[in-house]
């Protein structure tokens, strides 16, 4: 089974942090100046994520959630005329299982292709 990505706290502050980096990362796009933000991004991102605000939470995570190196990560990069259609991995399907929220639809069934059909065209930004 796949793993995940969460925040690493639930604090607000911290997770105003995280928000913060990637306000960073977006400004210094494509800048690999000494210290941009982007460099730091693009040279390591397993780092970066961790050391902003994730874990992983998945087979070979290290002992505080530390990326495995055989989590492949793809940056994408979305520009005002580039969006990113983001395609399941189909063993997610497998288990997919949806809170019950009166947005989403009355039925599991409905429930599940709703939430696929907003995250498949979910804009990066």
């Amino acid at each position: 089974m796949a793993g995940f990505f969460t925040l690493k706290s639930d604090a607000i502050a911290d997770q105003e942090a995280t928000g913060e980096a990637i306000i960073r990362v977006s400004k210094s796009a494509f800048r690999d100046t000494p210290n941009s933000e982007w460099k730091k991004f693009n040279d390591d991102t397993r780092k970066w994520l961790f050391d902003n605000g994730y874990r992983y939470e998945g087979p070979g995570a290290g002992p505080n959630g530390e990326i495995p190196d055989s989590i492949e990560i793809v940056p994408v990069y979305d520009t005002p005329n580039r969006m990113h259609v983001r395609v399941p991995w189909a063993g997610d399907l497998k288990t997919f299982k949806v809170k019950d929220e009166a947005t989403y639809g009355n039925t599991d069934k409905v429930r599940s292709r709703v939430v696929l059909a907003r995250y498949f065209m979910r804009k990066c930004r």
